[in-house]
């Protein structure tokens, strides 16, 4: 018969603490070692484990000044000596025969570790009517981490219902995170993660009491949630390390609900100490929208969109409303509303996330965080613009032609590729030079543009920083694109408005195809003091380039020169620019006004205008005319 130490912490518990240590002496399995670690208490509870040593020399005591519940865990498992290892909080009771059943069962199925039932109770020590986890639902199994409809409800975060294999704990060199709450979730789930042989079975070995009154929980002061923060960190850096968000997915959605109630329902932070831990979480809470976890309720999901824009005072009053709800609701129905139901865990199913984009936006990020080259933000490049800067865009399509690929409207050529190349590395003042965002982090994305970029600077972020340089100031090639691409449109308005102030009073020259139709049917334009057009070949037109540039050299030098022309007009701002003119590659800034206009006015009109640079265009010649 192997040695099973039973690890059991105590701290001011004198209450329940004689039927805890009864219920492991009296076990049917004898052969055990029982730590009892007195945690600095200020009650009783010392002597009353000093005691229960003189009567059974199984118990061995340590006397500590006080570490926590993971200190005091940490320091029976530094002094264990058995096989296998149980753990016993000092306010619940093993069932009799808890030790055989999980001692038998871990030997038969050679396990990592081995889960058991449980029952929970009143602080009076009445047992509920029926176990945690159901008999008629949960039968003996093997657990697996890509198994999320059973192994996901069984694998519950305590220590307390389970039998370790010590050689298991020890080949993991793990220890109990000290002084933070949810310590047990960091310790299962880690174990859950690195384990290849978990088993349940479906008896109950141990009843846990729900002391409602003394329960950290409902001690949730701004320490605790800085606690909480710190192991939810752990825990998701633990899951993503080790590649499995599809079950750190569901773990989330129960514990996002679970915090945020405890955070509505506290009474114990100030105003200014609830910003703070709502700044603090927020990244947390965003994972949401990233992990695409529903809400149970509406009103989650409004905290968590006022959440991720940082508008905390929305957050505060949301809150309010629930905390005063929640107040005049029985203790059943609060509880329910801060658990997923078996709907929101379909829903999770259902919308399965792409594990292989979120391994490589990982992979970004981290190499973003140290990024330094410099973009400026769109309200700054647009400040800039309207001191008489000009501006030539880099994007997808013209670093594709860079590095030899054709896009359907213009075939790469080495003139072409020259004079991209020698734009994008330039060092100048003359003229700004638009890169993407994405070259330093993804934000305000629609998710269909994300995985685009996400995918898009896996492969490419080297090569444009091949040619970028420290020393410069790039401008957001984004300017073009600040509607359809994005999530968070309320700044639109504003920066149209910024747009139409740059040329407000100027004449203007757009050099386009002819069915983009820069500002025709819109108004995009109408703070012009004239508007008039050069039309070019849609197709290839860098062939046309030296006749182009000769026309537009024919026009006054206070004339304000709006490009169309996709990677042509990149070369034409940058080269005008040189030359004395505003110029300005504007790519797709009439198809976005357009759609944001009919969005903002309910205008159910078909868009007249056409996507320059979109690929399914019709091939269109037209000869260069005014």
């Amino acid at each position: 018969m192997d040695k099973i130490t039973i690890i059991v912490p105590v701290y001011n518990v004198e209450k329940y603490l004689g039927e805890a240590i009864e219920s492991a002496i009296q076990q049917t399995y004898q052969n055990l070692e029982i730590i009892l670690i007195d945690d600095g208490s200020k009650d009783s509870s010392g002597q009353i484990c000093d005691s229960y040593a003189k009567k059974d020399n199984r118990i061995k005591v340590f006397h500590q000044e006080n570490k926590g519940l993971s200190g005091a865990r940490n320091t029976g498992l530094k002094n264990a000596t058995g096989k296998y290892i149980m753990f016993l909080d000092s306010d619940d009771k093993f069932t009799l025969n808890a030790c055989q059943t999980m001692y038998d069962f871990i030997e038969k199925t050679h396990a990592d570790y081995a889960i058991g039932d449980y029952i929970n109770m009143d602080e009076d020590g009445t047992l509920w009517e029926n176990p945690v986890f159901k008999k008629n639902i949960y039968h003996e199994f093997k657990l697996s981490i890509k198994d999320y409809e059973q192994s996901f409800y069984i694998m519950n975060s305590g220590v307390w219902n389970k039998i370790f294999r010590k050689s298991f704990l020890d080949s993991l060199a793990i220890q109990f995170v000290e002084r933070i709450p949810a310590e047990d979730a960091v310790f299962t789930t880690y174990c859950f993660i690195k384990s290849k042989n978990v088993y349940y079975i479906p008896e109950i070995v141990y009843e846990y009491r729900q002391r409602y009154s003394d329960s950290i929980s409902n001690s949730c002061s701004k320490k605790y949630f800085e606690g909480i923060n710190k192991a939810y960190h752990i825990i998701y850096d633990n899951f993503k390390e080790n590649d499995e968000m599809g079950f750190y997915r569901y773990f989330y959605a129960k514990s996002m609900n679970y915090i945020l109630y405890k955070f509505i329902d506290s009474d114990k932070l100030t105003k200014e100490e609830r910003i703070d831990v709502l700044e603090e979480m927020k990244w947390f809470y965003t994972l949401s929208n990233e992990l695409k976890i529903p809400t149970i309720l509406k009103s989650v999901q409004y905290i968590i969109e006022a959440i991720t824009k940082k508008d905390y005072e929305q957050v505060l009053k949301y809150c309010e409303i629930l905390n005063q709800v929640r107040k005049m609701l029985p203790k059943e129905i609060k509880e329910k509303m801060s658990k997923p139901n078996a709907n929101t865990y379909k829903q999770i199913e259902e919308n399965a996330i792409n594990t292989e984009i979120t391994r490589k936006k990982e992979e970004l990020l981290k190499v973003m965080a140290t990024s330094d080259i410099k973009i400026l933000t769109t309200e700054e490049c647009l400040q800039e613009l309207k001191q008489g800067k000009s501006i030539a865009r880099f994007a997808n399509g013209e670093l594709d032609l860079i590095i030899g690929k054709g896009l359907e409207y213009q075939t790469p050529n080495k003139d072409l590729i020259r004079r991209l190349q020698e734009i994008l590395q330039s060092e100048q003042d003359f003229c700004m030079i638009g890169i993407p965002d994405e070259i330093n982090k993804f934000e305000n994305l629609t998710e269909e543009s994300e995985n685009f970029w996400i995918n898009y600077m896996y492969e490419t972020r080297p090569i444009w920083l091949q040619y970028l340089h420290t020393n410069m100031q790039y401008c957001t090639s984004s300017l073009s694109r600040l509607y359809i691409r994005r999530k968070d449109h309320s700044n639109c308005g504003k920066y149209f408005s910024m747009i139409k102030d740059i040329w407000k009073g100027r004449n203007v020259l757009i050099c386009e195809t002819s069915d983009t139709k820069t500002g025709i049917g819109n108004d995009l334009l109408n703070k012009c003091n004239s508007v008039r057009r050069i039309i070019c070949p849609r197709e290839n037109t860098f062939d046309y380039y030296d006749t182009i540039l000769t026309k537009l050299r024919q026009e006054p030098k206070n004339t304000i020169i709006l490009t169309v022309l996709g990677p042509t007009a990149t070369i034409l701002a940058y080269d005008l620019a040189k030359e004395g003119y505003q110029s300005l590659d504007i790519g797709h800034l009439d198809t976005e006004y357009e759609l944001y206009q009919q969005v903002s006015k309910k205008d159910k009109a078909n868009h007249n205008n056409v996507d320059n640079e979109a690929d399914y265009q019709k091939q269109i010649d037209f000869i260069i005319e005014e």
